[in-house]
Protein backbone atom coordinates (compact mmCIF):
# COMPACT_ATOMS: atom_id res chain seq x y z
CA UNK A 1 0.00 0.00 0.00
CA UNK A 2 1.56 3.58 -1.12
CA UNK A 3 1.03 5.74 1.96
CA UNK A 4 3.29 9.25 0.32
CA UNK A 5 -0.05 11.04 0.64
CA UNK A 6 -0.70 10.41 4.03
CA UNK A 7 0.02 12.69 6.96
CA UNK A 8 3.58 12.42 8.77
CA UNK A 9 1.79 11.26 11.69
CA UNK A 10 -0.15 8.35 10.58
CA UNK A 11 1.78 5.11 9.59
CA UNK A 12 0.35 1.60 8.23
CA UNK A 13 1.38 -1.57 10.13
CA UNK A 14 2.29 -4.29 7.52
CA UNK A 15 0.76 -6.88 9.94
CA UNK A 16 -3.07 -5.05 10.07
CA UNK A 17 -2.71 -2.04 7.64
CA UNK A 18 -4.45 -0.13 10.00
CA UNK A 19 -3.47 3.44 10.46
CA UNK A 20 -1.08 4.38 13.38
CA UNK A 21 -1.09 7.83 14.73
CA UNK A 22 1.74 8.70 16.90
CA UNK A 23 0.99 11.65 19.01
CA UNK A 24 2.79 13.20 21.86
CA UNK A 25 0.69 14.11 25.04
CA UNK A 26 2.17 16.27 28.00
CA UNK A 27 -0.52 14.71 30.35
CA UNK A 28 0.64 11.52 32.43
CA UNK A 29 -1.18 8.98 30.96
CA UNK A 30 -1.00 7.17 34.00
CA UNK A 31 -2.84 9.65 35.44
CA UNK A 32 -5.47 9.83 32.92
CA UNK A 33 -5.89 6.09 33.28
CA UNK A 34 -6.72 6.61 36.79
CA UNK A 35 -9.39 9.37 35.96
CA UNK A 36 -10.68 7.13 33.39
CA UNK A 37 -10.61 4.11 36.37
CA UNK A 38 -12.36 5.97 38.91
CA UNK A 39 -15.72 6.27 37.12
CA UNK A 40 -17.75 3.47 38.18
CA UNK A 41 -19.70 2.88 34.88
CA UNK A 42 -15.73 2.06 32.65
CA UNK A 43 -14.54 -1.11 33.17
CA UNK A 44 -11.61 -1.72 30.77
CA UNK A 45 -9.43 1.31 28.95
CA UNK A 46 -7.87 0.86 26.06
CA UNK A 47 -4.02 2.38 25.94
CA UNK A 48 -5.23 4.04 22.88
CA UNK A 49 -8.37 5.22 24.49
CA UNK A 50 -6.37 6.92 27.16
CA UNK A 51 -3.83 8.58 24.72
CA UNK A 52 -6.93 10.20 22.71
CA UNK A 53 -8.42 10.99 25.89
CA UNK A 54 -5.19 12.83 26.80
CA UNK A 55 -4.75 14.58 23.49
CA UNK A 56 -8.27 16.09 23.52
CA UNK A 57 -8.14 16.84 27.20
CA UNK A 58 -4.69 18.64 26.20
CA UNK A 59 -6.86 20.72 23.03
CA UNK A 60 -9.59 21.55 25.11
CA UNK A 61 -7.23 23.09 27.72
CA UNK A 62 -5.39 25.01 24.70
CA UNK A 63 -8.91 26.23 23.53
CA UNK A 64 -10.39 27.51 26.88
CA UNK A 65 -6.49 29.18 27.15
CA UNK A 66 -7.32 31.06 24.44
CA UNK A 67 -10.57 32.18 25.12
CA UNK A 68 -9.19 33.19 28.66
CA UNK A 69 -6.25 35.15 27.36
CA UNK A 70 -8.52 36.86 24.23
CA UNK A 71 -10.56 38.07 27.30
CA UNK A 72 -7.82 38.93 28.93
CA UNK A 73 -6.24 41.17 26.12
CA UNK A 74 -9.65 43.12 26.01
CA UNK A 75 -9.22 43.91 29.71
CA UNK A 76 -5.70 45.57 28.63
CA UNK A 77 -3.60 43.25 31.05
CA UNK A 78 -1.15 40.22 30.70
CA UNK A 79 -2.19 37.71 33.05
CA UNK A 80 -4.76 35.47 32.62
CA UNK A 81 -7.40 35.38 35.85
CA UNK A 82 -9.48 33.11 37.21
CA UNK A 83 -12.28 35.98 36.22
CA UNK A 84 -11.33 35.87 32.74
CA UNK A 85 -12.14 32.04 32.07
CA UNK A 86 -15.54 33.12 34.23
CA UNK A 87 -16.16 35.75 32.30
CA UNK A 88 -15.60 33.76 29.08
CA UNK A 89 -17.80 30.47 29.67
CA UNK A 90 -20.99 32.10 28.82
CA UNK A 91 -19.67 34.09 25.96
CA UNK A 92 -18.71 31.23 24.01
CA UNK A 93 -21.30 28.06 23.24
CA UNK A 94 -18.86 25.42 23.33
CA UNK A 95 -18.06 26.70 27.13
CA UNK A 96 -21.41 27.04 28.53
CA UNK A 97 -21.18 23.50 30.32
CA UNK A 98 -18.75 24.85 32.38
CA UNK A 99 -20.60 27.64 33.71
CA UNK A 100 -21.49 25.51 37.20
CA UNK A 101 -18.34 23.24 36.97
CA UNK A 102 -16.00 25.76 37.87
CA UNK A 103 -17.60 26.84 41.19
Amino acid sequence: MDTSNLPAHTRYSTETQRPRAHYTVQLPLTRVRNIIKSDPDTTLAGQEAVLLIAKATELFIAHLAQKAHAHTLQGKRKTVQRRDIDACVPLHDELVFLERALD
